[in-house]
């Protein structure tokens, strides 16, 4: 992310003036960026299962979701171009230090959880993919191992700017790949508006369908704590003022729209295939059916290419989150090349073994990773509120009465998503 952003930054050295094409292109970094870190892995298997089980039923949550995504971005960013700090060092320093510790541990040990889940999905992908020119295929341990050493490798060379280039390039072709599959079976406009009307799912049987836990990983995976975190980070990078809020809001709709149409095209394609099918999608396996109506036989390829290139492009980012909000909680400059990071890098690398080795079904995990997300919410949600609220921090860019009113809408809906997710999380963990 750190190559990335600073690439966006423009050159005042250069003597050359950037044409108009490439000036915007820059400023719509962070948000392209941000597409492809949470729309990989966790977001394409908590929209499948969605969609799988319950059909358009969330698609109202998914569209809320979005423009809560959108709203928060542009206030973190706020704070940020105001304050020149990251959301966590704004923590530490502007509220206190339990509060920022606390956060910072809580968001590490979902990450913990979230890099077992993909990588997890990722073994299981190569694993079936393999088994069709080697029996039984290479076993699910030997794919996690190899693919956790080529990311640390990766990590560990410091050079990820091409390597990301590559992935995005992987992750838009799936994504591109669900879109147009959408079209092929396009829901009629009344299933499209009964989506859209908001409703609670019933509850579907299985320890891993319940509807709680897929709605709260939805919105979690949506309305990301790390996207906040992330986003506050490039904002700070790059150099964005205040003077730039009109630079940094269009970045957001761009990042938002994106996010809401990507997903929407995930959910929809499992809606026409696996709902209607039966699957409920608790298998790797399951996945396939979503692409056969437009690539056939091809289609066991293309899902591995895209999910591996989404799971990595995943797993690679969720194992710098941890150094890099150590680093924002510190105050000092994201570097991984620390004697100290590539450490902690290393047992990040081995940790996310763990739930491969014991055998956890990795959607499962990804799913629980992503309501606990949605847990926390509220908690960074009142930090950010208290610093945007606070007149000795933002100056005349406090919050208005508009933003008031907007953020106490989504804090309610964050803590009854919090609450179904405890719920939902209480009872999967009994079943198991």
């Amino acid at each position: 992310m750190n190559n990335t952003a600073k690439n966006a930054a423009p050159k005042a050295q250069s003597s050359t003036k950037p044409s108009a094409f490439k000036q915007l292109l820059a400023s719509l970094l962070p948000g392209i960026f941000l597409i492809g870190y949470n729309v990989g892995t966790g977001s394409i298997t908590s929209m499948s299962k969605a969609g799988a089980i319950f059909g358009l039923d969330l698609l109202w949550a998914l569209l809320l979701s979005c423009f809560m995504t959108y709203y928060l971005m542009s206030l973190a960013s706020r704070y940020t171009m105001v304050t020149g700090m990251t959301l966590l060092e704004g923590f530490r320093r502007q509220i206190n230090k339990p509060f920022a510790l606390f956060t910072l541990v809580v968001l590490s040990t979902i990450i913990v959880s979230a890099l077992m889940g993909v990588l997890g999905i990722v073994a299981d992908v190569l694993n079936v993919w393999t088994a069709t020119w080697v029996y039984e295929g290479i076993s699910t341990t030997w794919c996690a191992l190899i693919t956790a050493a080529i990311v640390y490798g990766l990590v560990f060379s410091g050079d990820t700017k091409s390597f990301e280039k590559i992935l995005a390039l992987l992750v838009a072709t799936m994504a591109l790949a669900f879109i147009t599959t959408m079209f092929i079976e396009v829901p009629s406009l009344t299933e499209i508006a009964q989506g859209l009307v908001p409703k609670l799912p019933v509850q579907a049987e299985g320890s891993d369908n319940n509807s709680f836990v897929v709605m709260a990983g939805m919105i979690g995976t949506t309305v990301s704590v790390f996207v906040l975190v992330i986003r506050t980070g490039l904002v700070k990078e790059l150099g964005w003022k205040i003077e730039d809020v009109a630079i940094e809001k269009r970045d957001a709709r761009v990042s938002a729209t994106l996010m809401f149409i990507v997903s929407a095209a995930v959910m929809v394609t499992a809606a026409t295939t696996l709902h209607k099918q039966g699957l409920h999608l608790n298998r790797i396996s399951e996945m396939l059916p979503m692409l056969e109506p437009l690539f056939g036989e091809f289609s066991l390829s293309i899902f591995v290419i895209g999910v591996i290139a989404a799971g990595i492009s995943s797993h690679l980012p969720n194992l710098l989150v941890i150094p890099w909000i150590i680093s924002d909680y510190q105050g000092v400059e994201r570097n991984v090349k620390t004697s100290r990071n590539r450490l902690l890098l290393l047992v990040l690398s081995l940790a996310s073994l763990f739930g491969v080795i014991i055998g956890v079904k990795p959607i499962f995990l990804m799913l629980m990773s992503q309501a606990c997300i949605a847990m926390v919410l509220p908690i960074v949600l009142g930090g950010l509120m208290y610093l945007t609220s606070n007149k000795k921090v933002m100056g005349h860019h406090i919050n208005t009465t508009k933003d008031y009113v907007i953020l106490t809408g989504i804090l309610v809906f964050a803590l009854y998503m919090s609450s179904l997710a405890v719920q939902g999380l209480i009872a999967d963990l009994s079943n198991l």
